[in-house]
């Protein structure tokens, strides 16, 4: 009998971790066997070891069956070890319950962060009229800004004409002649031939004789050639040239008309401005809440294999504790003890503690991406989307 109270006595001190619930079954069993009883005592006292770690609970129930392996002995339980038995076991099973409890908590933690990364929403694609119904339409129409454009040419070339016939105008080459300077027309003019070398020739020719004179006025005559050839030829070069230009008015004219152009045709790429912002706002929405649940959910997975082998433990401990408890009250207790201590548990006898991890799942929704090219004003993918000449004459930057 005192064997007995010895191996229920190891038992009762080496549980740890129980639900509060089970204290009632600690009460019923008193109240069969008297409070005073060795075992009674030492039952109420293991309550108070509960709380502790699964690690300290898995090595409390391992030294539990290795305290009935080495105090059981053959012999006829009595009432009062038949009642510690049937409590001890009430406490197995209710720590079993916890454990199953343990699991479900784990696998539902798993399933909520995997149902908030499968929650993120994927923007959807930009419906292919969109551009037509939205953007480009009205105002702000492609049609508009190139008529506006067109009308822009007109104003332009004839503010540059202006510029080049008032250039050509005032500084002809023909005007800067060496012969012609100093000249008007002429921005740059150079220095004039002086007459003074031809003095000495003057001063030296015999005023008597017609020969001497001939010549020198037949040089002189030469010379006046060339300076009215010179004078033509400057004169000539200025056909069509008016005194005076006014390429202001027509550069104003052309301005005011390229303000006008300029704002259909922002208005026009602000459409696409708009668009490509929407988009990636959504999609760094996306991305933010997909990587941020993803993330806590692989850190959730991760501790929860982490725990997943002392859950295992335990309920492999709880197993043996349970048939080592079958035992004590078997008709032939050596006999039962012995098939106990030859059982073997494997990874079947606790298969309902699998978790299912649903990144390793072939169906876990994977992480999206933006294929959309976004016709954004400056870049290529807007340049081949209109073939015009707002391809590459962009006024934005997105």
């Amino acid at each position: 009998m005192q064997l007995r109270l010895a191996v229920v006595s190891a038992l009762l001190l080496t549980i740890q971790g129980v639900d509060a619930v089970s204290s009632q079954r600690v009460a019923s069993a008193g109240s069969k066997s008297g409070t005073g009883n060795p075992w009674f005592s030492l039952l109420t006292k293991s309550w108070a070891l509960a709380g502790e770690s699964e690690p300290d609970q898995t090595k409390g129930l391992d030294d539990l069956a290795k305290n009935i392996v080495e105090l059981a002995k053959s012999g006829a339980p009595d009432e009062t070890m038949v009642n510690a038995v049937e409590s001890i076991r009430a406490i197995v099973h209710d720590m079993k319950a916890a454990v199953n409890d343990s699991h479900a908590l784990a696998q539902q933690q798993i399933n909520q962060k995997a149902k908030a990364v499968a929650s993120c929403q994927v923007p959807p694609h930009t419906d292919s009229d969109y551009l037509d119904r939205a953007i480009i339409h009205g105002e702000n129409s492609i049609e508009n800004v190139m008529t506006c454009r067109a009308e822009e040419v007109p104003p332009y070339d004839a503010w540059k004409a202006c510029e080049a016939e008032k250039a050509r105008c005032s500084n002809t080459t023909e005007c800067c002649a060496a012969l012609v300077q100093p000249n008007k027309y002429c921005l740059n003019p150079g220095t004039a031939p002086s007459p003074l070398p031809f003095e000495a020739t003057c001063e030296g020719t015999s005023r008597c004789k017609d020969e001497d004179v001939t010549t020198k006025l037949a040089f002189f005559k030469e010379k006046l050639a060339e300076l009215d050839a010179a004078e033509k030829a400057c004169e000539d070069s200025r056909k069509g040239c008016k005194e005076s230009y006014d390429c202001e008015s027509l550069k104003t004219i052309w301005e005011t008309q390229r303000t006008w152009c300029n704002r259909n045709h922002t208005n026009f790429e602000q459409g696409y401005c708009d668009l490509a912002t929407s988009l990636e706002a959504k999609w760094d929405s996306y991305y933010h809440c997909y990587d941020t649940n993803f993330n806590a959910l692989y850190e959730e997975e991760y501790t929860q294999m982490a725990q997943l082998p002392g859950r295992e433990q335990e309920w492999r401990a709880l197993l043996r504790i349970d048939s080592l408890l079958g035992a004590l009250t078997s008709s032939d207790a050596t006999k039962a003890l012995q098939a106990c201590i030859d059982k073997k548990y494997t990874h079947e006898d606790w298969a309902h503690l699998e978790l299912m991890y649903p990144t390793y799942d072939a169906s876990f929704t994977p992480r999206a991406h933006c294929t959309e090219e976004l016709q954004e004003p400056g870049t290529s993918c807007l340049a081949s989307a209109l073939t015009t000449v707002l391809g590459y004459r962009t006024l934005q930057r997105f």
